[in-house]
């Protein structure tokens, strides 16, 4: 802090710059503008880092398939970035700071358009019974024109929130028209499960499909 003197300028108070003038105890001086803080700036900051957090973690565990089931990348942008792009929009429920995922809006797989794009499954179905979940979908009633094929794989994902963990058996083709899973015993309790299509060179890639919540017991 520094004691001014009253030159020709007379009376003044204010901010010249960074410099700010004010009158304590007769005397002007003159003082460093304030630092700005912003309760709300930090809270947005701490928001966003959390969101990230969530949808981070959550896509590191599935990271092996984004490369080839997210086809629509807009340039200058990896894969993954725009996995976490997209469940950071849309995948995050909740206000600050008690964020949690949105299961039924998780994206886990994006065609490039009308054109890669094969069907999620004709009639798809899940069930649990004890520590088994199986899934089941039909024969497609598609023409193979569309890319859809027999030996088209199933990527199948089931998900313990509690232990925030992932199972991604290896994908039967959709010629098998169902796949079980046996789970282990640290997926007792409530899991979520999705599924989706993918061919077997990689370049035809169905949506994701959010097949609901199951009980192992």
């Amino acid at each position: 802090m520094a004691i001014l003197k009253q030159g020709s300028i007379g009376v003044f108070t204010g901010k010249i710059g960074a410099l700010v003038i004010v009158k304590w105890k007769d005397k002007y001086v003159g003082k460093s503008k304030p630092k700005s803080t912003s309760k709300k700036a930090t809270v947005l900051l701490d928001t966003q880092q959390s969101k990230f957090r969530i949808a981070g973690k959550f896509l590191r565990m599935v990271k092996s398939v984004v490369p080839f089931s997210f086809q629509k990348v807009p340039k200058n942008m990896t894969a993954m970035n725009y996995a976490m792009l997209y469940n950071l929009k849309h995948s995050i429920k909740g206000a600050y700071p008690d964020f949690a995922l949105d299961f039924a809006q998780v994206k886990l797989s994006e065609p490039a358009d009308y054109t890669t794009e094969i069907d999620n499954g004709f009639n798809v179905s899940g069930t649990a019974s004890g520590k088994k979940i199986k899934i089941s979908w039909e024969e497609d009633e598609l023409p193979e024109s569309d890319g859809t094929k027999p030996t088209d794989r199933a990527y199948s994902f089931i998900y313990h929130p509690g232990k925030k963990t992932f199972i991604n058996p290896l994908p039967p083709q959709r010629s098998e028209l169902g796949i079980e899973i046996n789970l282990p015993s640290a997926f007792l309790g409530k899991v979520h499960l999705w599924i989706f299509f993918a061919s077997e060179d990689y370049k035809f890639v169905s949506q994701t499909r959010y097949m609901g919540e199951f009980s192992v017991l």
